[in-house]
């Protein structure tokens, strides 16, 4: 996140674990990351994510002066839009957990932890008051 939040403040942090999801793909587009390598996949699949969710907090840059303005992440010219278009598979796969992966609850027993095959999701609300007690 480009912007610094404290974390207890998230709602969750969603990972995905995208390069699991490169066999999901097609072998031309699996060439196609390879070359681009993983950070530039990552900042690619990132700058789609930016595109699809708009999130309130990198939704507005500050100007020279220091004033706010709106930004507009289709119109970004960063490396990851330049070659966001280049995986559209891995972005199907990667949108699809995503948007699993978001909607999930936090687990009843307290842990601020959730695994699944292709990523996790972090509750910080649950660790800002320490661990769960154990049971008696």
């Amino acid at each position: 996140m480009a912007n610094t939040v404290p974390p207890e403040l998230w709602e969750r942090v969603v990972v995905v674990r995208w390069p699991e999801l490169l066999d999901k793909v097609s072998a031309e587009e699996q060439a196609t990351a390879a070359a681009l390598g993983p950070v530039v996949c990552g900042l690619a699949l990132e700058h789609r994510l930016q595109v699809a969710t708009d999130p309130p907090l990198n939704s507005r840059r500050r100007n020279a002066d220091g004033d706010w303005r709106p930004r507009n992440h289709a119109l970004s010219q960063s490396r990851g839009a330049v070659h966001a278009h280049a995986l559209p598979g891995l972005w199907q796969s990667t949108w699809k957990v995503w948007q699993e992966l978001s909607t999930l609850e936090p687990p009843s027993d307290g842990r601020p932890l959730l695994t699944t095959g292709a990523g996790r999701v972090v509750f910080p609300a649950s660790t800002a008051d320490g661990p769960p007690a154990e049971a008696a």
